[in-house]
């Protein structure tokens, strides 16, 4: 899985995007079918008209970090470098806060977002860390007009009737991300919560994805794993929502097997058109991202947005601590504030205003 885009342009053609984030897909199916059928300098023509326009919707942001607070300093050019946020809201299964829980027929689940987290630095290294989060993917509606905190969970199928469903979500997830590591951040002590929990933890048992011999069962080897973490019982004390930073401990060897995205720029002579040499930069993939921290509470909000920004935290570090460099404060302030605008945004998109 690589969510990163190189500057090769042939990466990023119209015909390449996920549907399932493509907003206006049915607007521009007939076109990109058309467009398939051209030969390439004809193809080159319809995308320099921009007729054809793709439309996510979510959160996307670039920030500068200056050379003063970039861990990864440019010895040379002094040039700043960049952190990148970018959020996508599927389009299936969508709908607005109460309207849109829990899971379809084909494995699509309400308030699935993807979120990648970019560093770049003007040496060529780019890191990327993607997340995803969604809605807990059961068949379950949730009251209206009730007082806040207070609205009704209903599961609305049969433990046997859900599993397929079940397990179309979580191969699709896997075909696309690889293992699956869930951060499960509902209550324990709201009985509607802790309903779905329960309901969470018996569909992982039975998953497609875990082996059905409990000798194959091997924790380094395990395509669907699940933490369960009552975000507000650990973050009750003195210590506050400080103390969710504890969840690190619970999921530090899931986010050691699955590593990162990185690419470095390679230096390649090349015959430039005077005949002259010149040297090219061309970003050669040094890792791949092996699997994906799929988080949830029940709305994929507040508490999910904060222990996403702790998981992208964690990320960062490992990457940094390869290569044997620390981040100051001011580049975590600057994170931290990326996350923080992120989770207002698709809190604005989920709660429909």
């Amino acid at each position: 899985m690589v969510l990163y885009r190189s500057s090769d342009a042939s990466t990023v053609a119209i015909d390449s995007l996920d549907a399932g984030f493509l907003w206006n897909s049915y607007m521009i199916q007939p076109l990109v079918d058309f467009r398939s059928r051209l030969s390439q300098r004809e193809k080159g023509a319809l995308d320099a008209s921009r007729i054809l326009t793709s439309a996510i919707r979510g959160f996307a942001l670039t920030i500068t970090v200056p050379a003063s607070s970039s861990p990864i300093r440019a010895s040379r050019s002094g040039l700043p470098s960049s952190l990148t946020l970018i959020s996508r809201l599927s389009c299936r299964r969508a709908g607005t806060r109460f309207n849109a829980r829990g899971i379809d027929d084909d494995g699509n689940v309400a308030n699935f977002v993807e979120t990648e987290t970019i560093f770049w630095s003007p040496s060529g290294v780019c890191f990327s860390y993607a997340q995803i989060r969604g809605s807990v993917p059961v068949f379950w509606e949730q009251a209206t007009g009730l007082l806040p905190g207070q609205q009704k969970i209903t599961i609305t199928r049969s433990p046997e009737a859900t599993q397929p469903a079940f397990d179309k979500h979580f191969e699709s997830l896997e075909l696309s991300y690889g293992a699956i590591h869930v951060v499960n951040l509902l209550s324990n002590e709201k009985p509607g919560e802790l309903e779905l929990t329960n309901r969470y933890r018996y569909h992982i048992n039975h998953s497609s994805l875990n082996p059905t011999n409990e000798n194959e069962v091997s924790g380094d080897h395990e395509l669907l794993q699940l933490t369960e973490y009552d975000f507000h019982a650990e973050t009750r004390g003195p210590g506050g929502y400080e103390a969710a930073s504890m969840i690190s401990h619970y999921i530090r060897h899931s986010a050691d097997g699955f590593v990162y995205y990185l690419s470095e720029a390679e230096e390649h002579p090349q015959t430039g058109q005077n005949g002259g040499d010149q040297i090219i930069h061309r970003p050669v993939t040094i890792l791949q991202q092996e699997g994906i921290f799929r988080t949830n509470c029940l709305d994929c909000l507040d508490r999910t947005n904060l222990v996403q920004t702790i998981i992208s935290k964690m990320a960062l570090e490992a990457f940094l601590g390869h290569k044997e460099l620390v981040a100051n404060a001011d580049f975590w302030i600057r994170h931290s504030s990326m996350w923080a605008d992120n989770g207002d945004v698709c809190s604005l998109v989920l709660l429909g205003k």
